[in-house]
């Protein structure tokens, strides 16, 4: 999804043509709102994709086993229908929420074909309830190109035949090499966590907020097809030296690589702040020392190239929590994004624009 006018045009008009990262003048606005409110659906929302081409888009949450469509206008964001992702019950196992992270869109390979949206869950253990089967899918769903739309029926119930459920990450998750050791423990012991999703050149990238090790962030890769199939999955990880207690909490495609969003690995919880792979404090009056910023980077994708960053968000506080990126722009000059925080209703999306570093840097 690419909409309204030239970025460069908007960086002239507003005085800015030289800043890295920078506030957009509009407020966007749920119209009518609100997002749905089921279970802290509405205060949880983790991602977004667009399907291309068309102003439909879907959003997911954390806390739920729905997603919900909504579309795109100047300055509105309009809530649509719910759909059912995963039943009540797998295989006599209680699915409880998705704890859904990442959202992507794969326009269709050929003129007729289907469009899918892609869904993934956190692949991590709850910070209260241990390792829960309904975190370790991902999930798939065809819809018409031109609309962006499912054509065959669905509710926000149990889901349809036509969505497609995979866990076959999880078992790759466990064998990797480095990272592998942190799969399923919980986020606060620098446990294995999904917050970043995005689709490049037919390879699911997951973005991890946990582990950080050394400074470094991690970007789990592996071709998409394989995924849903009964083949052997073999998945790999890329790491990007992104700062100390920084993890990943979105990823979007874009030309010739992907923006990623970062912010802390590791919250401040029982009095402590933890960085990584260490406590940094045992005060609560220290909660949020050493807690960075929310940054947006550009990566090319390939291991031999380090991402670049294109800066910091501009107003947002350590104590905010920027949880997806949507690109709703880009060409030469850079890329216009809007970030959703989780714990604030309907996601309190804001506009930035974030200029392309010049070729060569």
């Amino acid at each position: 999804m690419r909409i309204i006018a030239s970025l460069a045009l908007l960086l002239i008009s507003t005085g800015i043509a030289r800043a890295e990262i920078v506030r957009s003048p509009t407020t966007w606005r749920v119209d009518p709102a609100p997002f749905r409110t089921d279970k802290d659906a509405n205060t949880s929302i983790s991602g977004a994709a667009c399907a291309t081409g068309t102003s439909t888009c879907l959003v997911v949450n954390d806390e739920t086993r729905f997603a919900q469509f909504f579309t795109l206008g100047t300055g509105t964001i309009s809530p649509g229908a719910v759909i059912g992702l995963l039943p009540k019950k797998v295989d006599g196992a209680k699915m409880k929420e998705l704890d859904a992270e990442g959202a992507a869109y794969v326009p269709p390979p050929t003129p007729g074909a289907p469009g899918h949206f892609y869904v993934t869950g956190s692949h991590g253990a709850s910070r209260e309830n241990g390792v829960q089967p309904s975190r370790f899918f991902l999930l798939r769903f065809p819809v018409d190109a031109a609309t962006g739309l499912p054509t065959f029926a669905f509710g926000a119930g149990d889901p349809p035949r036509e969505i497609q459920p995979t866990t076959s990450l999880r078992t790759a998750l466990a064998r990797l090499p480095e990272i592998g050791a942190y799969a399923e423990k919980p986020l606060d012991e620098n446990g294995l966590t999904v917050e970043g999703f995005a689709i490049l050149d037919g390879e699911a990238l997951f973005g991890l907020r946990a582990p950080c090790i050394g400074g470094r962030a991690f970007v789990v890769r592996a071709p998409l097809d394989p995924l849903f199939s009964r083949e052997p999955v073999t998945a790999r990880a890329s790491s990007l030296a992104m700062g100390d207690n920084t993890g990943i909490r979105d990823l979007a495609a874009v030309q010739g690589g992907v923006l990623i969003l970062t912010g802390r690995s590791n919250d401040a919880r029982r009095g402590k702040t933890y960085s990584c792979e260490r406590p940094v404090s045992d005060t609560a009056i220290d909660a949020m020392a050493g807690v960075p910023d929310a940054k947006v980077w550009l990566w090319s994708g390939r291991d031999a190239d380090a991402p670049l960053l294109l800066g910091t968000l501009p107003g947002v506080s350590t104590g905010m929590k920027a949880e997806g990126l949507l690109v709703l722009a880009e060409d030469a000059s850079g890329y216009r994004i809007l970030v959703w925080f989780d714990g604030l209703p309907d996601g309190a999306p804001l506009e930035f624009t974030a200029t392309r570093p010049p070729a060569g840097k």
